[in-house]
């Protein structure tokens, strides 16, 4: 036993050092594929452009639920709103759902629209990538210009727009795609704080798409929040104006008959001014309490509106992040290692495998 067991070591070491000298008789072939792989990491290393990332930090924060908030239910309910209560929709919005903001349309609509400065002949994110595809228009082209060698020319058929349902164009699908690969939301639901990550290879961009991005977020959270306590704001200013008309009318009739009827005094005058002065009493109580609901869901809308402090401003990036050039060539030549020495072990078994075919076939 133990004399094999020393033979399956010998024959193991004979091995390794058959590979070992078999990869040695092939130095020049695994050095110059090393080099050509090594070039190869140069030229790609250098022309990689350079990326630049700038960040914002922020947490989001709001107040809690109102103690008087219960009591505009049923206001609201009367306004064909359907809040529940206030204090369910002063409720938090959980930041896991923040991605599914930045992933919709409607956001990326407003961000290639918000403006951008200091950049020659761009003042938007879209003609930021309108300039851009024209600088290589002809390569961009070329592979839909090739399908379009092979679809059938059929006339676009219109559509109606349907209420509710966003329509995107092939343009805006390019730039959302283009979206995606420069701006990302990463969430640390443990510390509750959200980093908005914008790349790019001009620094300008990369900084101003991070501040843009972290508005209208910002922007798109306070309107979902806020929805059902300024719908009931809209109500009750609508309210507030009617009242307030009815008010003005009830005084100007109590003020016209009296006005018409001085010294007068008989009982029909008494029972008119008497109606006349309930009619008003009914008007000012209403407008009164038109104006105390008013002025506590204007408290509400207060309250509902989340609060962002920002824990890392956006810095305009001065230097690259990316890419490490000297670890592209190393990956390269490591690559190459790796090639070479596999083709050396590689060649004769697999010649032998192909002769093998032949001679059976």
């Amino acid at each position: 036993m133990e004399l094999s067991e020393k033979n399956l070591q010998a024959e193991d070491q004979i091995d390794i050092v058959a590979l070992l000298a078999k990869v040695w008789s092939h130095k020049k072939l695994i050095f110059r594929s090393v080099c050509v792989f090594g070039i190869i990491g140069v030229v790609v290393a250098l022309s990689t452009p350079n990326q630049y990332t700038a960040s914002s930090m922020f947490t989001p924060s709001s107040g809690g639920e109102s103690s008087g908030s219960g009591g505009l239910k049923g206001l609201a309910s009367l306004a064909g709103i359907n809040i529940g209560s206030m204090s369910e929709g002063s409720k938090e919005i959980s930041p896991m759902l923040y991605g599914k903001i930045v992933e919709g349309a409607t956001f990326k609509k407003e961000l290639l629209d918000a403006p951008l400065k200091n950049i020659a002949g761009v003042q938007t994110l879209k003609a930021y990538f309108i300039q851009k595809e024209s600088s290589f228009s002809f390569v961009s082209e070329l592979p839909s210009k090739v399908i379009g060698l092979f679809k059938s020319d059929v006339a676009a058929t219109p559509f109606e727009s349907v209420n509710g349902i966003e329509s995107i164009s092939e343009d805006e699908h390019a730039y959302f795609k283009a979206i995606d690969e420069i701006l990302t939301l990463s969430i640390n639901d443990k510390d509750g704080f959200i980093e908005m990550i914008a790349k790019s290879e001009n620094p300008q961009v990369a900084a101003q798409v991070a501040k843009n991005g972290e508005l209208l977020l910002q922007q798109q959270i306070i309107a979902i929040k806020t929805k059902s306590s300024l719908e009931l704001l809209q109500y009750l200013e609508e309210q507030y104006a009617d009242k307030k008309v009815l008010l003005n009318e009830a005084q100007d009739r109590l003020s016209r008959f009296k006005d018409r009827n001085l010294n007068i005094a008989t009982n029909r005058f008494s029972n008119n001014q008497t109606r006349l002065e309930s009619e008003l009493q009914t008007a000012t109580a209403v407008f009164k309490n038109v104006v105390t609901q008013l002025e506590q869901v204007k408290f509400q809308v207060t309250k509902d509106t989340p609060v962002f402090s920002i824990l890392k401003h956006v810095v305009f990036p001065s230097e690259k992040s990316a890419p490490k050039r000297s670890l592209i060539v190393v990956v390269w030549l490591f690559l190459g290692v790796v090639a070479s020495i596999g083709f050396v072990l590689a060649k004769e078994p697999v010649l032998q495998i192909i002769q093998q075919i032949r001679t059976t076939n």
